[in-house]
């Protein structure tokens, strides 16, 4: 089998999972920060758990056991959703008034229309909001908006390790 056969018959990623402090919490933000859809939720086990959709990606959440020590996050791992560039600054002047602080637009040299914005979860889970632009006019406008807007650069949420926000 070839790598292109290889690559039609995985289309796509699926879900992730990751733990939580609280369920209730979790849920909370997710469905109203990020517009997710609760698929179930399992209490009655060993291992609290549930599922949420944001779009079709999936999220298996499981609240972290008491004897499993938490664990610092590195910064390279994110989750990074698609934002339709139309409404993408809407979509983050919304973000921020549910009380979340957010660090950007910031444009990615490497990829020349592209717009991003960083925040955390309540379990400081770094999330990722991208946008793709027509045109890198429309890209350079954008992140000039938000520089006059203020950046919030101090989150340290773009970067690497050494910039990554402590908070814990």
């Amino acid at each position: 089998m070839d790598a292109e056969t290889l690559a039609q018959r995985i289309p796509g990623i699926s879900h992730s999972g990751f733990y939580t402090e609280d369920l209730d919490r979790c849920i909370d933000f997710y469905t109203k920060v990020l517009g997710a859809k609760l698929e179930w939720r399992r209490d009655n086990v060993k291992n609290p758990l549930i599922k949420m959709y944001v779009g079709n990606f999936g999220l298996s959440i499981i609240k972290r056991p008491p004897e499993q020590p938490r664990v610092e996050i590195p910064h390279a791992i994110h989750f990074a959703y698609a934002l339709d560039y139309k409404t993408a600054e809407d979509t983050i002047e919304y973000i921020k008034s549910c009380g979340v602080e957010v660090e950007g637009p910031i444009g990615n040299p490497a990829q020349n229309c592209i717009v991003s914005w960083f925040f955390v979860d309540p379990d400081e889970h770094r999330l990722e909001l991208e946008a793709t632009y027509p045109t890198t006019e429309m890209r350079a406008e954008v992140i000039k908006r938000g520089e006059s807007r203020g950046q919030n650069k101090e989150l340290g949420l773009h970067g690497g390790d050494e910039n990554k926000r402590k908070v814990y």
